[in-house]
C-alpha cells in the first residue's frame, strides 16, 4: 500500500469542536488568520485543507470546476441527502438555479414583507413587557420558521416541531446518526407537502416549483425533495444566525443603538456592515484536480473548508474590517456566499433583518446582555450563537 504524500503546511485546527471556537467562533477565526499559514492542512476529521485568507476563499468559491460542491461536508459523507442546486457543479446547476431564481427575486418576496411585519410585532409583543429574553430561542430562531413556512406552503400547527428538526439537525451534538434520522424525518414532511400539492396546488412556492418546468420535462418527485430541503434548512437557520450575532454586537456598541434610534434610516447599512462582521458560514469543498493555492500543493481527492468570514476581514477590501462602522461607502463581504452558489434567499433574508431591527429599535430601544454562562457557539459548517440572553428598561 502506497503512504498518501504528506500535506503541509500542517496546523492543527478543528472546525467543528475547536474550544476557542465554541467559546467565540468569531474571535478564533480572526485568531487564526493572524497566527495561522495563508493555506493549511490539519488532521482533524480525516484531514483536510483550510483558506485562511480572502483571496484563498475567493478562488476555493469562484472555481467549482476544480473545487467542487458534490459533498458539502468534511469529511464527505456520500449519503447525505442531495441538496439541489446547492451540491451540484456546472453546467448541471445553471438550469436548477434559473429555475428557482424568480421566486426570491425582489419583487417576488416583496408581498411577504406584510406578513414579516405582523409575525416579528407579535414575537416582539410578547417578550417587551416581559423586560428580558433569551434571544436565539424566543425570537431570533422564530421569525424565520414561520417566514419559510408560510412561503413555502407548510401549516403553521406544525411550527414547533420544524423548529425542533432544524435546531437539533444543525446542533453539533447530534452524532451523524442522528442526524440522518432527523434528515428522514425532514424529508418525510416534505414529500407527505409535495404530495399533497402535486395532487391539489395552492398558491404557493412549492406549488409553483412543481409544475416548473426544465428543459421542456417537469421536475421528478426526488428532484423536488431534494430541493425542498436545501431549503429548509438554508431558509430556517441563516436568519436566525445574521440576527443573533447582529444582536450580539449591538448589545455592547452603545453608540451604534443611538445611531439607530435617532436615524433608523441607517439599519439597511447596518444590517450590511453586520453581515460583514459577522459572516458564519465555512463553506466545504471537494477538490477534482490537482491544483496550487497560495504557493501550496493540493491533491485531487483532498477536501477544503472555505470560511466566508474572511473576505469581509480583508483590509484590501474593507479599511479597519475589525470595526463595525455604518459610514462605510462600500459593504463587501461574502455572507450569502461568491460565486455561482450566491444564496438564492438573500433578498428574504435582508428584508426579515431590517424589519426585525426596525420593530426592535422603535419598539425596545437599548438593551444590554445579560451574562448566563451559556452563550457558547456552534461550530461547523454553519455557525451559531447557542444563546443570547438580553434585557432592557
Amino acid at each position: 500500500m502506497t503512504e498518501s504524500p504528506a500535506r503541509s503546511p500542517v496546523f492543527e485546527f478543528d472546525y467543528i469542536a475547536d474550544a476557542g471556537l465554541l467559546a467565540d467562533c468569531h474571535a478564533r477565526y480572526w485568531e487564526l488568520k493572524e497566527t495561522a499559514p495563508p493555506v493549511f492542512w490539519t488532521n482533524a476529521h480525516g484531514g483536510h485543507w483550510m483558506c485562511n485568507t480572502a483571496a484563498s476563499v475567493t478562488q476555493v468559491v469562484r472555481h467549482p470546476e476544480i473545487f467542487s460542491s458534490r459533498f458539502l461536508s468534511i469529511p464527505p459523507n456520500p449519503d447525505q441527502p442531495k441538496m439541489i442546486p446547492e451540491s451540484l457543479d456546472p453546467p448541471e446547476h445553471r438550469p436548477y438555479r434559473q429555475m428557482l431564481r424568480p421566486f426570491f427575486e425582489s419583487r417576488a418576496i416583496e408581498p411577504l414583507e406584510a406578513r414579516v411585519v405582523e409575525w416579528t410585532d407579535q414575537l416582539l409583543g410578547e417578550a417587551e413587557a416581559k423586560g428580558e429574553c433569551e434571544f436565539v430561542s424566543t425570537i431570533a430562531s422564530r421569525l424565520p420558521v414561520a417566514v419559510f413556512m408560510e412561503l413555502f406552503g407548510f401549516p403553521m400547527e406544525k411550527f414547533d416541531e420544524f423548529r425542533h428538526l432544524v435546531t437539533s439537525y444543525f446542533s453539533v451534538r447530534s452524532s451523524p446518526e442522528e442526524r440522518s434520522g432527523l434528515a428522514q424525518q425532514i424529508l418525510g414532511n416534505l414529500g407527505g407537502l409535495i404530495q399533497q400539492r402535486m395532487a391539489e396546488p395552492q398558491d404557493d412556492m412549492i406549488s409553483k416549483i412543481i409544475v416548473s418546468e426544465i428543459d421542456g420535462k417537469k421536475l421528478p418527485f426526488e428532484e423536488l425533495m431534494s430541493i425542498g430541503f436545501l431549503m429548509f434548512l438554508a431558509g430556517l437557520d441563516t436568519v436566525t444566525n445574521a440576527m443573533s450575532f447582529g444582536m450580539r454586537h449591538l448589545a455592547h456598541d452603545e453608540k451604534l443603538r443611538q445611531r439607530v434610534i435617532d436615524d433608523p434610516d441607517v439599519i439597511p447599512d447596518m444590517v450590511e456592515e453586520l453581515l460583514r462582521r459577522y459572516a458564519f458560514v465555512a463553506t466545504p469543498r471537494y477538490i477534482v484536480q490537482d491544483t496550487e493555492l497560495e504557493g501550496v500543493q493540493l491533491k485531487s481527492g483532498d477536501c477544503i473548508l472555505a470560511p466566508l468570514p474572511l473576505i469581509g476581514w480583508d483590509e484590501k477590501l474593507n479599511e479597519d474590517p475589525a470595526t463595525v462602522s455604518v459610514e462605510r461607502q462600500f459593504y463587501r463581504h461574502a455572507a450569502f456566499g461568491s460565486g455561482i452558489h450566491t444564496c438564492l434567499g438573500l433578498h428574504l433574508a435582508r428584508m426579515e433583518l431590517i424589519v426585525f431591527y426596525r420593530a426592535w429599535f422603535s419598539r425596545i430601544g437599548h438593551f444590554k446582555q445579560i451574562e448566563k454562562g451559556d452563550e457558547s457557539c456552534r461550530g461547523g459548517s454553519v455557525m451559531a450563537l447557542e444563546h443570547l440572553h438580553l434585557a432592557w428598561g
